[in-house]
């Protein structure tokens, strides 16, 4: 008996130093790789790809120092997130060196050098005793390669830390800037315009010095600088030359990337008119692939509510002209839209992708199924009745890629306009001059890519979905895909969807959207009361029969 003690002690023992080791064993692997499961969608809380790529493509060592003070309690709690992120940046990359400084104990002199650095002492609301005390902390982050060093002044939260320090990492390890330019003197979206300053602050922020932004104007006949990689034409007012185009069409022939935004209609001053806007670019993108309706959209189904004056009120009201993009008509194949939640296309046209050898189409954004078309002169006021007419979906923007071929092949180089000049829209060809002796026509591209969007106006209505698409689109045109994934796991806009007969998706309407909320708010406590109440006057009835029935078996005894 003492012996079966003691052997079953002696496994006991074993078994639980096995345990033991297990547990050693798994806690020294995990230092050196870990594994986690993130259930959300996006997987909001993994690093994305686009940041694995950057990590790995580092050719020297990377330094991220934090600066960050260690109380009060709530920027403890910060600091403990943003080493948790930087965590996760160090087990998929060995070129990186991070460190941890908390400034409490810097003299004069260092604080003095980490202003000049850019992270400045900044003063925070803490609550002590019941009352709002003002402490001084640091909250900044510096990131360095190679002699270059750029800083995140303050991080409040880590909602945006992965793409504010991989776009970072990747400024300081560029060799050299990209260029975007705007094209301008047609009345373009001027983007050094004083009305467009925020715009232009919001592209600067996304850039973080990944590319410069200057204006081109082909007015003079020469070619779009060397220097621009993307070129911008966003909402041309008036018709491009032949020359201007040529210009446009040898861009793209070097290997330029495009972004044309183009406006169908043209308002009247003053009016809620609009007549059909020509701007001399049909031809030329269809020669591309992509062929513009000459129309204007409007959705039954998706729109968005539009803000009108009634004498002295504002009120909002649904406008099928502001035609909405939801989740399942993005594209969810390609980097601009595979992450974008919905779109806002005021005032836009259809598009169409065209079949060329060696270009591939895809249409990023499309209307429901219950888009329609409309064309003439536009009465654009929201109580003006739209004709029934045929519906069905149409693109609105798409993305070519491949080797484009020229418009201009076997044709004449156009001669520089003049105030007497030939207009685009006469059917004559300008006669070549001499600017253009020493000038040879590139007949066809290296690998490149073009945006076709039907509207110009998601560049002027401003909101933070107009903003992301265009963001994206000059990222995956000038940078690749590097950085896209990452700022489109901050983007939260999610419209409650139902899925009806047919199969497809559409958003609920705001009388269904008050029930569902009064549903919940309402409904589902009322139905807690009810339940509560129907068991409390079942177990009544229930011990009433019980003590009828005892009261009758007393009774008979």
């Amino acid at each position: 008996m003492k012996n079966k003690r003691i052997t079953f002690g002696g496994n006991t023992l074993a078994f639980v130093v096995i345990i033991f080791g297990i547990l050693a064993l798994i806690n020294f692997l995990s230092t050196r790789r870990f594994i986690r499961a993130d259930l959300t969608e996006d997987k909001r809380y993994t690093i994305s790809k686009a940041t694995k790529g950057v990590l790995n493509s580092l050719d020297d060592i990377v330094t991220i120092t934090a600066y960050f003070s260690t109380d009060p309690a709530e920027v403890a709690r910060i600091r403990r997130d943003v080493r948790d992120v930087l965590d996760e940046y160090n087990a998929f990359s060995n070129k990186l060196q991070i460190d941890f400084v908390n400034p409490a104990n810097f003299d004069d002199a260092q604080k003095q050098e980490l202003r000049f650095k850019g992270i400045p002492e900044v003063q925070v609301n803490v609550p002590k005793k019941d009352k709002m005390e003002i402490a001084n902390v640091y909250m900044g982050i510096s990131i360095g390669y190679s002699g270059k060093e750029e800083t995140l002044p303050m991080v409040r939260s880590t909602a945006n830390l992965e793409y504010d320090l991989t776009s970072t990492i990747l400024k300081v390890t560029t060799k050299e800037a990209k260029t975007v330019g705007f094209l301008t003197g047609h009345g373009e979206f001027d983007i050094n315009a004083q009305e467009y300053q925020q715009f232009r602050q919001l592209l600067d922020k996304n850039g973080q010095g990944q590319y410069n932004i200057t204006s081109v104007n082909l007015q003079d006949g020469k070619a779009v600088d060397a220097t621009v990689t993307t070129l911008v034409v966003a909402g041309v007012k008036q018709p491009l030359t032949e020359r201007e185009k040529y210009e446009l069409d040898q861009f793209i022939m070097r290997g330029g990337k495009a972004i044309f935004l183009i406006d169908p209609i043209q308002m009247q001053p003053g009016t809620m008119q609009g007549t059909p806007l020509s701007t001399g670019l049909n031809d030329l993108l269809e020669h591309y692939g992509a062929k513009l309706g000459n129309n204007l959209l409007v959705d039954r189904r998706f729109h968005e509510n539009a803000r009108f004056q009634q004498g002295f009120m504002t009120i909002f009201q649904p406008y099928p002209y502001f035609v909405k993009i939801i989740k399942p008509n993005f594209s969810a194949e390609h980097a601009i839209t595979n992450q974008l939640e919905a779109l806002t296309m005021p005032w836009t046209s259809s598009l169409e992708v065209i079949g060329k050898e060696n270009i591939t189409g895809t249409v990023l954004a499309k209307t429901s199924e219950f888009g329609q078309t409309l064309q003439g002169y536009y009465n654009l006021r929201p109580d003006f009745p739209i004709p029934d007419a045929e519906t069905q979906a149409y693109p609105v923007a798409v993305a070519l890629e491949g080797q484009f071929k020229s418009f201009y092949t076997d044709k004449e180089i156009p001669s520089v306009a003049t105030d007497d000049a030939t207009s685009v829209e006469d059917n004559e060809t300008p006669v070549p001059t001499q600017d253009t002796a020493e000038r040879t026509t590139i007949t066809e591209s290296a690998q490149t890519q073009i945006v076709v969007v039907g509207t110009a106006q998601l560049l002027i209505q401003l909101n933070a979905n107009s903003v992301n698409f265009f963001l994206n689109t000059v990222d995956w045109l000038t940078l690749g895909d590097a950085l896209i994934g990452i700022r489109s796991q901050t983007i939260t806009d999610r419209p409650l969807q139902i899925k009806t007969r047919s199969g497809e998706f559409r958003e609920v309407s705001e009388i269904e959207k008050n029930f569902i909320k009064y549903l919940c708010t309402v409904g589902i406590p009322l139905l807690v009361v009810i339940f509560g109440l129907v068991r409390y006057f079942l177990k009544s009835r229930a011990k009433r029969m019980v003590e009828a029935f005892s009261t009758r078996n007393m009774t008979s005894d």
